[in-house]
């Protein structure tokens, strides 16, 4: 294989130096070496050596996208130069893109997609047979509904959009003179006409208060089957919580309209959200699920809400599930992390409608919408919105989309909605202005690097002597935030010592969940785990502050008021990764401590401490684990000199999502420089999804 490879070492050497260098993984090192045992009874025994060493680098480079949340390795993408982005250059590739896909083709356990190999080759991609059909399945299944439109009563539907949509509720939107129009009506009315819609928007575009007036007005045509879900407890309770409150806004318009079929509807919108693994049925100690395509989900709507977290494989098992008769919508925010799992489904989905060029100066959208003219046509009878200047050539799933584009929940100079604008243009211009305007919503606090003798990290600290000020500056905004809910666990814990003398002293008791709730207003949001200015040590740096402060006495593992959050699942007690609790003393026997969760379904779940599934203290948190929740305060802390390896982390759309989990106030730890380059590296996951949902664009 020396036409193929340059290689400076054996290439079974430089596997493990790769490990070592923490270029590929472990899994990725012995997944190449158990391909080439399988590989050797097919292979003559004067080819195995040359052989074993391209298919060892080819499988290691594939493996290695996928620890990476990559559905396949593109051909295309491989830097024939440095495949593995090494610092001193080990291997190179000394034949084109297109001769190294004739290479890998040609290899015994590499095949065409109706072959049944390990490895699949299709769109100059190479993929695992498993992923490969988990891509394909979810496209043809998605592309499937797509095709499915729905009667929709042009004599009734108008009036009723009419009732529900206020004219007026994008009067102000973009300041130009173009068409103004209401985004929520349009996607309502894609939703009645289509068994497929994605309802996509940031935060505050009223994705939520958009389907609950849709399931109002499917209701109203007929009796229906509805289930909520979202990836994970945390969002599930996020969405009954949004149904809620839109039910109770909606009850007086409804009431106004004086149509007792719309109110009868109201009363019948579900409330309850459920979990993506509690609805398919999960299987203790299994990777299987109850519900599959043999034993299908008895429902007709499924609404399935934050859809960037849900991954390709679990989507694959949802689309399975879904009885071929079902509608399903989508919910999320297309500029989001992806999923923590591989692939990156939403952002392809809705990938087709992205503008390439966006001017961040202008009005310009970056996403544009894409219909044909039989749908655009439908569209603005149902609603009266000129949705025929958006007539495409090749809609392709484009009719089943919509995305929201006005953000209630930010006024148009509020500092987050601006500063997240600003991020997702990967506007750095703007991104400074937004920081230096002055907006009470945002606040900086800028790393003061300090060099160590050998000038590679800042000094460290310890919690009596911050060596950075800056630091210390965050964590006594944090005591003060923090200190609410702990002062309500004070208050409990004096008023449990009266109860002997004094009955009126459990009328002053803090209910569990109004603590949850008073720790779930502020939180410390990090790009990485380890570290300093990681969770480990934000967590450690929260926990020697509050002690200082006696707010806690964290002498024991599980001591008063320490947050938790699981990091594994455990469906006998009816826990999930990503799930927060606080230790609070029991109600029934004050004496002891226990672990207490809020649910999806807003009641309360009490578990016995040492009976926690693996579990980390929870002042700090990734901002993966935070998908899905919102929080009054934020503080996100940033690393102050990024390794080669947290450089890769630092995104974009993490910076993004960070900032869009904070309602009122977003406080920011780090440098300029960091910020900035941060905003410029833009998450692209490889996947032959949008290829298959939308041909080439």
């Amino acid at each position: 294989m020396n036409s193929i490879l340059q290689l400076q070492a054996p290439i079974q050497q430089l596997l493990k130096h790769w490990q070592q260098q923490g270029l590929i993984t472990p899994l990725d090192r012995h997944f190449a070496l158990e391909m080439v045992k399988m590989q050797r009874s097919h292979v003559d025994a004067s080819h195995r050596q040359q052989d074993d060493a391209f298919l060892l680098f080819i499988c290691a480079l594939l493996s290695q996208q996928l620890s990476s949340q990559h559905s396949c390795l593109v051909i295309s993408n491989i830097n024939l130069e440095n495949p593995l982005c090494e610092q001193l250059v080990l291997c190179q590739i000394k034949i084109n893109h297109g001769q190294l896909e004739d290479e890998i083709k040609q290899l015994s356990c590499v095949g065409e997609p109706e072959d049944n190999l390990p490895l699949i080759i299709e769109y100059g991609r190479l993929y695992l047979n498993k992923y490969y059909h988990f891509e394909a399945q979810v496209a043809q299944r998605l592309n499937q509904m797509a095709a499915i439109n729905l009667v929709a009563n042009t004599e009734l539907l108008p009036a009723y959009l009419n009732d529900l949509f206020d004219e007026q509720v994008n009067s102000k939107q973009n300041n130009t003179n173009e068409p103004l129009i209401n985004w929520q009506k349009v996607a309502t009315a894609t939703a009645l006409t289509k068994s497929l819609a994605v309802i996509t928007g940031g935060p505050g575009t009223g994705k939520t208060t958009t389907v609950t007036k849709l399931l109002l007005l499917l209701l109203t045509q007929s009796s229906l089957t509805i289930k909520l879900v979202a990836p994970t407890g945390k969002a599930a309770a996020r969405l009954s919580e949004s149904i809620k409150a839109s039910k109770a806004r909606l009850a007086s318009q409804v009431e106004q309209t004086g149509k007792q079929e719309l109110k009868d509807a109201l009363t019948r919108i579900p409330e309850e959200a459920a979990t993506l693994h509690r609805l398919l049925g999960v299987i203790p100690n299994s990777h299987t699920f109850r519900h599959n395509k043999a034993n299908p989900l008895r429902l007709d709507l499924l609404v399935v809400d934050e859809a960037s977290m849900v991954d390709l494989p679990m989507m694959h098992k949802l689309l399975s599930a879904l009885p071929l008769n079902a509608r399903l919508i989508l919910l999320g925010d297309q500029d989001q992390l992806a999923s923590v799992e591989a692939g990156a489904v939403l952002a392809d989905i809705c990938s087709g409608l992205q503008q390439h060029q966006v001017n961040a100066n202008t009005a310009t959208q970056p996403w544009q919408m894409r219909y044909s003219a039989e749908q655009a046509q439908l569209l603005e009878k149902l609603t009266h919105q000129p949705t025929s200047q958006f007539v495409h050539p090749q809609p392709m799933i484009g009719d089943n989309l919509c995305m929201l584009m006005h953000s209630h929940r930010f006024k148009g100079d509020a500092g987050i909605g601006l500063l997240a604008s600003a991020v997702n243009y990967v506007d750095i211009a703007g991104i400074r202005r937004e920081w230096q305007h002055g907006h009470q919503e945002l606040t900086w606090i800028e790393h003061h690097v300090q060099a160590t003798t050998q000038g590679h990290s800042p000094v460290a600290s310890t919690s009596k002597t911050q060596a950075n000020t800056q630091s210390l500056q965050l964590l006594q905004v944090s005591v003060a935030a923090y200190g609410q809910y702990l002062q309500m666990i004070l208050d409990n814990q004096y008023a449990y010592t009266q109860l002997e003398s004094s009955s009126a002293a459990l009328e002053n008791l803090h209910s569990p969940t109004a603590i949850i709730d008073s720790f779930n207003q502020y939180r410390i949001l990090c790009a990485m785990r380890s570290g300093e200015f990681g969770v480990d040590g934000m967590n450690l740096a929260m926990t020697n502050v509050l002690k200082e402060n006696q707010w806690i006495k964290p002498s024991q593992e599980f001591y008063l008021g320490r947050p938790i959050i699981i990091q594994s699942n455990d469906y006998n007690l009816g826990l999930f990764n990503g799930d927060i609790g606080l230790i609070l003393q029991d109600e029934q026997k004050p004496e002891r401590l226990m672990a207490y969760f809020v649910k999806a379904d807003g009641s309360l779940l009490k578990v016995q401490p040492a009976r926690l599934p693996n579990h980390d203290t929870c002042f700090a948190m990734t901002v993966h684990k935070s998908q899905g929740s919102e929080f009054e305060q934020v503080a996100f802390v940033l690393p102050q000199k990024p390794s080669n390896a947290q450089w890769q982390l630092l995104t974009k759309e993490l910076v993004y999502t960070a900032i869009t989990r904070a309602k009122e106030h977003f406080i920011c730890l780090g440098s300029p420089y960091v910020f900035e380059k941060a905003c410029q590296q833009v998450t692209s996951r490889a996947s032959g999804l949008a290829i298959r949902l939308w041909g080439t664009h």
